[in-house]
């Protein structure tokens, strides 16, 4: 694809600008998804044995909480993220002031955003590819790789919409189970 890569000259049109923003864009998201994912999992990785049973512990409570809700089927706002008092419940809140109240969001969102960038990058990737095939080539051509890109929609939309409940869950394991990869 030297679409995005030559040098422009009069013969570019809308159709190859568009392709060369979107796929460049694309490729600085994922890069950074990719840096950002990196320092993510570093930061996880020198978390001190005290704070990796704090994540734990705070981790099983939200997990048991949400599972109680999804159980329920009821439709409460999930509480905000918060840290644990030595005396009580883990995810009672500690308070925060001055630069903590903005800079832990913040800190927050930074080791939650690389998944965002990754799909984001994706999207961008793939906007240019599908803008650069039906600009620049013929109609059969342009159909085969459009087809081939949303075969695969269903598939990524079913692993983000699995979903909290439980009984679900465990009937995706025990498939699993039966699988072990063999189709």
């Amino acid at each position: 694809m030297n679409a995005a890569f030559h040098e422009q000259s009069d013969l570019d049109g809308p159709a190859i600008r568009a392709t060369n923003a979107l796929y460049i864009s694309g490729l600085i998201l994922d890069l950074i998804s990719a840096c950002l994912a990196f320092l993510t999992s570093r930061w996880f990785q020198r978390l001190t044995n005290a704070e990796k049973d704090f994540l734990q512990k705070v981790f099983a409570a939200r997990a048991r909480e949400t599972s109680e809700q999804a159980d329920l089927h009821c439709r409460k706002p999930a509480p905000k993220p918060s840290m644990e008092r030595e005396d009580g419940d883990p995810l009672q809140s500690t308070p925060l002031s001055g630069i903590d109240k903005w800079a832990i969001p913040w800190y927050s969102m930074s080791l939650f955003v690389p998944m965002l960038f990754l799909v984001l990058g994706a999207m961008c990737m793939l906007a240019g590819l599908y803008t650069y095939t039906w600009s620049q080539h013929p109609l059969p051509v342009a159909i085969v790789v459009s087809f081939t890109g949303l075969a695969t929609v269903p598939f990524i939309t079913g692993v983000f919409s699995i979903g909290r409940v439980s009984a679900r869950r465990k009937n995706i394991i025990l498939r699993l189970s039966r699988m072990q990869g063999d189709w």
